[in-house]
Parts: structure tokens; C-alpha cells; sequence
């Protein structure tokens, strides 16, 4: 099993130049953040107006879709890298989202407890699509987050995910878990029972099962 760390290494004069190369992205890094954070932002509000004008299942069951349709696009993209090495493909993967300085930890402040070659367990403290529990429309927030579960769709019919927890539905983080299976039913398509287990319609599930 593989612990993936940041911690600096022994060479201090290489750590301290990449320290200095990191803290001078810095404003572009937070510009950009800001911006995504401002795009999520808008798609709440113009997908929530929608709602309230045509009504809320039916706008989020579309929204939702179209954002399921996207992310499976997105993984296809690397369908020929799981399909050449899947071990190989997924290794790059969780460490291009732990790594890269200028990307996607920006936007979640995440971290990789395990890598092994067939399970990798990611865990995020902080996400730019909070902005959606701060405007309390949570499950406008899922539509987007199902773009994950999308993506990995859309490497390979053999790679699974699940999140037991997720800040959209109250939990302090998110924990989500992508294996490597030899079975591919064992991998969701997205239809009503899917968003029920992980979209949007999650949340309408613990609605109704309040007393």
C-alpha cells in the first residue's frame, strides 16, 4: 500500500526554489480559483431560477443528465490509457489530483490516503462547489458533483466509485473510494435509482425520510 505525502524531501535548497517557483503562481492560482468559484456560483443561480420557473424535478433530473453526459465525455478522454494499462492509468491519475500545484488541489484541498494498484481511497476537506451549501441549494451542488462518477464511467467499464460521505449531504468531508473490479455491472449508468443513490434526488430521499 502506498501512503502519498507532500512532505519535502532532503535536498532544502531544491525544496526552498520550489517553494519560491509555488509562491509565485500564487495570485494566478487564487484568480483562478475565485473565477471557477464564481462560475459555480452562477450555474446555482441560473439552474435554481430555472427551477422555480418550471419546476424542481424536472430541471434537476435535466441538469443533472446533461452534467452526467459531460463528465462521461471528459473520461473517455482517457479511455485509451485504462484500456493500455488500467494500474498504470490509475496510479497517474490520483497522483496528478494530489500533486499538481496548480489545478485541481486548489480547488479541493484533498488529500490521498491510499494508492494500491487496484484501490485508491481520496479524501476532500474543501471544495470550490461548497459555494453551493453556502447558498443552501445542496442539491443543485449534486448535479454537478454526479460528474464525477460520470468521469469514471467513462475511463473504463472496470473502474468503480463510491462515496460514502459527501459535504452536499451534511457529512465534514468527502470520502470517496474507485476500484479497479473484474465485474463491469458492478459499475453504475446513470438513471433515476443512480442520482438517487448519489445526485440530486439523494437529497430528496432524506427529505422524505424525515418524520
Amino acid at each position: 500500500m502506498e501512503v502519498m505525502s507532500s512532505a519535502a524531501g532532503p535536498d532544502k535548497g531544491t525544496d526552498l526554489r520550489a517553494q519560491k517557483e509555488e509562491l509565485d503562481k500564487q495570485p494566478l492560482i487564487e484568480e483562478y480559483v475565485q473565477a471557477f468559484t464564481r462560475w459555480e456560483a452562477n450555474y446555482g443561480k441560473v439552474v435554481r431560477a430555472l427551477a422555480d420557473a418550471f419546476g424542481e424535478e424536472e430541471v434537476l433530473d435535466l441538469v443533472e443528465k446533461a452534467g452526467w453526459d459531460m463528465g462521461y465525455e471528459a473520461g473517455l478522454a482517457l479511455r485509451e490509457q485504462f484500456e493500455a494499462d488500467p494500474v498504470a492509468a490509475f496510479r497517474e491519475k490520483a497522483h496528478s489530483w494530489h500533486d499538481d500545484p496548480t489545478y485541481f488541489c486548489r480547488l479541493v484541498a484533498c488529500d490521498v490516503p491510499v494508492l494500491e494498484d487496484k484501490h485508491w481511497e481520496l479524501v476532500a476537506v474543501k471544495c470550490a462547489r461548497e459555494v453551493f451549501r453556502q447558498m443552501g441549494d445542496p442539491k443543485v451542488g449534486l448535479t454537478r458533483c454526479i460528474t464525477d462518477f460520470a468521469a469514471v464511467r467513462g475511463w473504463s467499464p472496470n473502474v468503480t466509485m463510491r462515496q460514502p460521505r459527501h459535504m452536499g449531504r451534511g457529512d465534514n468531508y468527502c470520502y470517496q473510494i474507485r476500484e479497479i473490479v473484474d465485474d463491469p455491472s458492478l459499475q453504475w449508468d446513470y438513471c433515476k435509482e443512480t442520482s438517487e443513490k448519489v445526485g440530486w434526488r439523494s437529497i430528496k430521499v432524506l427529505e422524505d425520510l424525515q418524520p
